[in-house]
């Protein structure tokens, strides 16, 4: 048995880590597992020797944790430590052929009847391909590649990216017992009624 240390440290969000070196196994665990009842703690530490040791997990283990993770009081816990402690590197939402505070105005106007509230908005640092936008609820706000901000790109398919991501404002992420719900079927539905989907989808699968 090698000996263990185990540390709760700052983490910005619920994570936790093993490592095993020179003979010494290291934890590391956020600091929101500070409190958890034991058999949640019990669960962690089995999921994550059975990780090191590549060895199976057990389902009622992986269930017990999850189960934590994904309650209301944990959840809200661990975007509030996420807006404290993490930061969001913000670019503004004026691009050179895009403004994305009049895209957004004009969407919520069209679809949402203008009740949406105008959430942070800004472009990517760089011309990302991989990560083309995405909401992020800690911070309340939605970050689009620059990648669209150029005379090539058509207006239907930063409305439609845009749009998207406004769906999530509208319908948040939900739990589905243990799993987390981000498209849920109401989602899908809305996403369906923009005009020119076929159109962006196409342009977003070109990039």
């Amino acid at each position: 048995m090698p000996p263990i240390s185990v540390r709760f440290r700052r983490f910005v969000s619920l994570n936790t880590t093993i490592r095993l070196r020179e003979g010494h196994i290291y934890v590391s665990l956020s600091d929101i597992l500070e409190g958890a009842p034991d058999p949640v703690i019990r669960a962690i530490a089995h999921i994550l020797l059975a990780k090191l040791y590549k060895k199976p997990i057990e389902p009622a283990h992986n269930h017990r944790y999850k189960r934590f993770a994904s309650s209301a009081a944990v959840t809200r816990q661990t975007e509030l430590i996420r807006s404290a402690r993490g930061s969001k590197r913000y670019f503004g939402p004026e691009g050179r052929y895009y403004h994305l505070e009049e895209v957004f105005d004009t969407l919520n106007l069209r679809f949402f009847g203008g009740l949406l509230g105008r959430p942070n908005l800004t472009w990517s640092e760089h011309m990302a391909k991989r990560s083309l936008g995405h909401y992020d609820a800690a911070h309340n706000t939605i970050v689009v590649s620059r990648v669209f901000d150029r005379p090539s790109s058509p207006r239907y398919a930063i409305e439609y990216l845009l749009y998207h991501e406004m769906l999530h404002l509208k319908h948040p992420v939900r739990m589905n017992g243990v799993r987390r719900c981000v498209h849920s079927r109401e989602f899908k539905a809305e996403e369906r009624q923009f005009p020119q989907l076929k159109e962006a989808l196409a342009f977003l699968k070109r990039l």
